[in-house]
Formats: C-alpha cells, sequence, structure tokens
C-alpha cells in the first residue's frame, strides 16, 4: 500500500492515484483530525492563558500518535511490511536530514515550543539559530549546513513530540542522504524512500488546517525554527493566535 506507485509528492488529491482502501484511510485520517482539532482548539480559546499550550501540545501528540500506530500497523500486516522494514535506513546517529529546512503546522511549533520551555539550553540552541536560518530557502538551509537545533548527540532531542514531516520522511538509501548532504543541489535524483507515511502525514496536516481556517485562525505552514521562536519569544503569542490574529511568519506569495 503506497510503495509501488511512486505518486508525486505536493498536492493532496484524493480522486486519483490511491487505492479505494487508501482513500478510505487517507479520508478518516483527514476527517478525524479535523473533527479532533476544532474541538480542542475552540476549547483552548477559552481556557487559561496557563493552559493552552498544554491543550495544543496534546493535539499534536495524539496526531502523531496516529500517524504512528496507522504506520505500524501497515508495515505488521501488509504482504511487503517486513521487506519494507528491512530496507529503511533511518537509525540513531545518522543526521544528514537534521540539516533541511523544515515546513511544520502553527500547532506543530506550539506544541514543539511547549515541549522545550522548561529547557533552557534547547529554548536559547532555538533563538540563536532563528535569524541564521531566516529568509533561506530549502537549498540555501542544505549548503550552509546548519543543523536543526533540537539536534543533541546525535540524536533528537524531542524525539516523542518531533513532527509530522520529521517522522514520515524514511530513506532505503544512507549513502543517498549522505550525498545529498555533501552535495546540495537543486535538480537531483529522488532519494529512495517509503512514501506511504508522508501521505498520512499530509492528510493530518489537511485536517488541523481544515480546523484552523473553520474557526478562523491563522493556518499556513511555515518553517520548524521560526515557528518555534515565535513562541518563545513572546508569551502572549499562543492566546493572540487562538484570537484569530495572525502573529506567525508567512512567506511570500
Amino acid at each position: 500500500m503506497g510503495e509501488a506507485k511512486r505518486r508525486k509528492p505536493g498536492g493532496f488529491d484524493l480522486t486519483t492515484g490511491f487505492s479505494e482502501a487508501e482513500r478510505a484511510q487517507l479520508s478518516q485520517m483527514r476527517t478525524g483530525a479535523y473533527r479532533h482539532a476544532r474541538t480542542v482548539l475552540e476549547r483552548a480559546r477559552t481556557a487559561p492563558a496557563a493552559i493552552q499550550q498544554h491543550e495544543i501540545a496534546a493535539l499534536h501528540l495524539e496526531g502523531v500518535r496516529a500517524l504512528d500506530a496507522s504506520t505500524e500497523e501497515l508495515l505488521r500486516s501488509a504482504p511487503a511490511g517486513a521487506a519494507i522494514t528491512a530496507k529503511i535506513a533511518c537509525r540513531k546517529g545518522c543526521t544528514f536530514c537534521c540539516h533541511s529546512q523544515v515546513e511544520v503546522g502553527i500547532v506543530e511549533a506550539i506544541a514543539i515550543a511547549h515541549a522545550i520551555a522548561g529547557n533552557p539550553d534547547l529554548s536559547a540552541g532555538v533563538r540563536a539559530a532563528a535569524p541564521k536560518v531566516q529568509g533561506l530557502s530549502a537549498l540555501a538551509r542544505m549548503q550552509a549546513r546548519i543543523p536543526c537545533p533540537l539536534l543533541r548527540d546525535g540524536a533528537c532531542s524531542v524525539y516523542a513530540d518531533r513532527p509530522r514531516s520529521c517522522r514520515a520522511l524514511t530513506s532505503y538509501d544512507v549513502s543517498a542522504c549522505e550525498d545529498e548532504f555533501e552535495r546540495p543541489a537543486a535538480e537531483r535524483a529522488r532519494r529512495p524512500t517509503f512514501t506511504w507515511p508522508r501521505y498520512l502525514a499530509t492528510a493530518l496536516t489537511s485536517g488541523v488546517a481544515m480546523a484552523c481556517s473553520e474557526l478562523k485562525l491563522q493556518s499556513n505552514t511555515l518553517e520548524l525554527i521560526a515557528g518555534i521562536d515565535t513562541v518563545l519569544a513572546d508569551q502572549t503569542t499562543v492566546a493572540r493566535w487562538l484570537a484569530g490574529e495572525t502573529v506567525f511568519p508567512v512567506s511570500p506569495a
């Protein structure tokens, strides 16, 4: 499921390129994310400021648990599951992709900021990295070799809370990842990956964004470090966002 078709990433069109079972699973993921996000965000709007970030962090964690569970179920049950698992080359200590630009939703940025708020070292690392990555394209970020400030001792310091896009990127070829890191280029062959988690992650992101839009909340995606830094820089950020203000960076059209 989701493995042999090599669909073009980017869009999220459930009408083409998916089997009926895949469409049903993605639709269920998106609808469930939308309904739950709407409920939680409506509740967070009227909660005390001290509770708001906690509510949003829990929303993020529930979503990524659903993503992880769906991926693990596929790998357990699909005929090719064992073969796919054996091919995945990602291991602790392999950090090539931790120098990439990471796109997240606002809920994710708030949740990860909440996760590191009590850690002065991580918070300071994000605050220091934010101006270095500001305005960089994905290619320029890789060429500059700026590591994620949440990387510590060859591992993600917020692994349980890490963004959906980080969870969904799984490589079959570590040498291709190393080549991309050593020689970043605008055009190169796409590294071989297990694609299905990316579509599950996109369904989750789409559902949460739908809920935000209906509640008149800023709903664009943004660069991970810029998003976390926005929350850390101003304790009123989350309350202002929940009140409908545009407080997070918006990429130029």
